[in-house]
């Protein structure tokens, strides 16, 4: 009987455990469903805050907490002497400034927080704090799985930057341990830390933060980890004052009773995408070290271990091996082969009036960091091009024959950060938005007749424009006007570029039919775009507004997918896959070509020479390319040098070539102001809504008006802003003057089904 009473007890407390599971799960899948919009009010925010603390304390109760509570306890008690200090110091100076109001609710953007610079010094601290976390507990990029062997050095990063805002704003971009942007799947946690204002809000903050940490099979007794934050930031003046901030939160997590010492590495002044390279270096240093040392003996001296690591890391993630990748990279992509030297131009370089070289690149630097990093670059290739041309010349007496190396790029440097505020009318967003040139005191007339690019402010966006001036028709003389063409390379048409380039390698490689290749784009690129790449069979997806939605596209469609914003955000992703097969090929067809030069009859030598020859240009071509990628986020210097050296492998292909492609459709971008933005719902990549009902079925009998046929020219579309109380809506049409009529009628009709 006894026994029988402990049997039934024993079946009732799993039971129990059970019931407990299931409950600590609905109650996580609560919260989540009840996260709060940036919309809200601050009231309705206080309530919800308040609501968060009852369930997700409690199901956290269920779990270790990986932040120990001393660490807990002391960032807590900074956050609020911050916050009292913050209310002390506004009450003293009155500032009024965007975002200066205690009660303001920062909304966490693309990839972190951006806003007036007076109002981000807490942020800026929590956002060190969070960053630490995630190189100490994520463990992204860590290969060694054995604690015992070495410390698990994992890394994670801040930019400082907002990007292609004005210059009293800024901003904090936080990076994973891949070089990527941190994961979708922290920017609610994220949000709520640095918004929280009381004790209870922060530790509920915490809670949701740390359920999305990811657990390890390790105990507290483990050796100290060591946490490694890289820090950048762009030329505002706040930058250096929100870094120390930042600093200040990441060493907040450090301490004995945490375990984790934490390291600082300050880059300084780095465009957005080396920020994300030095991350992803680190994380490949600490991959290659632990693989190439992994057959050694226990018996290895672990000082002298870990001093040969951090020199491995340290080289990695400096200036110089950035910018020597991507040089390299490009000088391999436009090297010539012997053979071309002597034979001179081809076909279709004789063609062309500019076939020696392409014409100079004139760069407007947004009045940013692009400037600073364009300068270095060049300087680099200097550098390769004197000890180029030393060693040619203490290997030859006679005067060395050219190299690439010495006429590799041209590119003339624009707007730097001592010509004015960073974005004022010039920068990429600038040109792309207002089809038209900077508008700079220095520069307004420069970039006419000329081969022209423009970069943002933190260097991650790139757009090619070109302005033809000719004389008016019909005038004469010296009091003939001056017609202006204003011609521009957006995203799309960088994607287009780029993808056709790596399609003819492909089929060249012969490996088109191994790897696939296709173009993501959003809701926003131009319909003929889209048309031309249905026309031309490339594959396309389309993908949520934001350069994270489209980059998560591209990586999941294709084995190489180009994808660029119609502001000139992207980038070309090859997966680790597909840089496999193209050097298991490259290795294989090296191989082959020996073997085949030794057996083959001398007759037979020449035509198996071509083929083997063309297929091992298409594949170094490709692997050039590979090098020449930043690999962990979209780069306008990259992208610059891919560019180039994909028009230099064109035969110096011009401007008005690339440009004529094919001719984008009218369109025109407005905004509405409504009281509440997140009553409009969308789905099929936010082309089409279906909320409020019967919005959309408007929308489309707009697009039916006045038209005698169908016409597929016709497209439009509404999406919410993701921070302001307005509505975006985007037309496209056959002409301007259809697209003006019908962005009219859509925006009234937002208006009567939003207001």
């Amino acid at each position: 009987m006894f026994f029988f009473f402990l049997q039934n007890c024993f079946s009732l407390s799993r039971v129990l455990v059970l019931v407990l599971v299931l409950v600590r799960r609905l109650l996580v899948v609560v919260v989540v469903a009840d996260r709060p919009e940036s919309a809200l009010s601050e009231h309705q925010r206080e309530h919800q805050h308040t609501q968060h603390i009852s369930f997700v304390v409690s199901a956290q109760k269920m779990r270790t907490k990986r932040i120990d509570q001393d660490t807990r306890r002391h960032f807590i008690r900074l956050c609020l002497l911050s916050e009292e200090d913050k209310d002390r110091r506004r009450k003293e100076e009155n500032e009024e400034t965007k975002c200066s109001s205690s009660n303001n609710y920062v909304s966490y953007g693309t990839a972190g927080f951006r806003c007036h610079h007076a109002a981000l010094d807490l942020i800026a601290f929590r956002c060190g704090f969070i960053a630490s976390c995630v190189a100490a507990f994520s463990r992204t990029n860590a290969t060694n799985n054995n604690s015992n062997d070495a410390p698990p050095f994992t890394a994670a990063g801040i930019c400082v930057t907002a990007s292609h805002n004005e210059a009293s704003d800024n901003g904090l971009k936080i990076v994973d341990g891949h070089g990527n942007v941190l994961g979708e799947a922290y920017e609610h946690a994220c949000e709520m830390i640095c918004n929280a204002k009381t004790e209870a809000q922060l530790e509920n903050a915490l809670d949701c933060f740390e359920e999305k940490l990811p657990f390890l099979e390790t105990s507290r007794e483990d050796a100290q980890k060591t946490a490694v934050v890289y820090f950048g930031r762009d030329t505002r003046e706040s930058g250096e004052r929100l870094v120390e901030k930042a600093k200040e939160g990441a060493r907040a997590l450090g301490g004995r009773s945490s375990g984790v010492a934490v390291k600082i590495c300050d880059r300084g002044v780095v465009t957005t995408p080396m920020l994300h390279y030095f991350v992803y270096a680190h994380g490949k240093a600490v991959e290659a070290f632990y693989e190439n040392n992994k057959q050694q003996e226990e018996k290895n001296d672990e000082d002298a271990t870990e001093r040969l690591l951090w020199e491995k890391i340290d080289a990695a993630t400096q200036e110089l091996a950035y910018f020597k990748r991507l040089a390299v990279g490009y000088l391999s992509l436009i090297e010539e082969d012997e053979e071309k030297k002597k034979k001179g131009k081809n076909v279709v370089e004789g063609l062309r009036a500019n076939a020696t070289t392409l014409p100079p690149l004139h760069i407007d630097c947004a009045n940013g960091v692009g400037f600073v990093a364009f300068e270095k670059l060049m300087a680099l290739f200097d550098v390769i091009r004197e000890n180029s041309s030393s060693s040619e010349n203490s290997r030859r007496s006679a005067t060395p024959t050219p190299t690439t190396t010495t006429k590799e790029i041209a590119l003339v440097l624009k707007n730097g950060p001592n010509d004015g505020p960073v974005n004022l009318n010039c920068g990429s967003d600038f040109v792309q938005k207002n089809q038209r040139a900077p508008e700079t005191p220095s520069t307004r007339l420069s970039f006419v007749n000329q081969r022209c690019a423009s970069v943002d402010g933190d260097c991650d966006r790139l757009v090619y424009f070109s302005i033809e001036e000719g004389e008016e028709e019909g005038k004469e003389g010296e009091n003939s006007s001056k017609k202006q063409n204003f011609m521009l390379c957006d995203g799309d048409k960088l994607s287009i570029l780029i993808a056709f380039f790596l399609i003819e390698q492909l089929f060249l490689a012969g490996l088109a039919h191994k790897i696939s290749l296709g173009i993501a784009h959003t809701a926003y690129s131009n319909g003929a775009f889209t048309k031309f790449c249905e026309k031309n069979g490339v594959e396309t997806v389309c993908a949520k507004t934001g350069v994270k939605n489209v980059h998560k596209a591209a990586e999941e469609h294709f084995d190489i997918g180009v994808y660029f914003e119609s502001n000139g955000h992207g980038t070309a992703l090859f997966s680790d896959e597909a840089v496999k097969v193209i050097e298991k090929e490259l290795v294989d067809e090296l191989t082959r070509m020996s073997v085949e030069q030794h057996l083959r009859k001398e007759e037979e030598k020449h035509i198996q020479s071509v083929i083997l020859t063309t297929k091992l240009k298409a594949l170094l071509t490709l692997k050039a390319t590979i090098q020449t990628i930043n690999p962990a986020i979209g780069d306008a210097i990259s992208s610059v040098l891919l560019i180039e050296g994909i028009l230099r492998k064109k035969g110096n292909m011009p401007f008005q070539e690339w440009h004529a492609m094919y001719r984008d459709l009218p369109t025109k971008q407005t905004k509405v102001k409504v009281r509440d933005r997140t009553v409009i719902e969308c789905f099929d990549s936010e082309r089409k809504c279906l909320k409020p009902e019967g919005l959309q079925q408007r929308i489309d009998e707009i697009l039916l008006l006045d038209s005698c046929v169908k016409n597929n020219n016709r497209r439009a579309f509404v999406r919410p802003s993701g921070t302001e109380d307005i509505v975006r809506v985007y037309v496209e049409a056959s002409d301007a003057e259809t697209c003006e009529k019908i962005s009219t009628k859509v925006e009234e009709a937002v208006i009567e089904f939003c207001n």
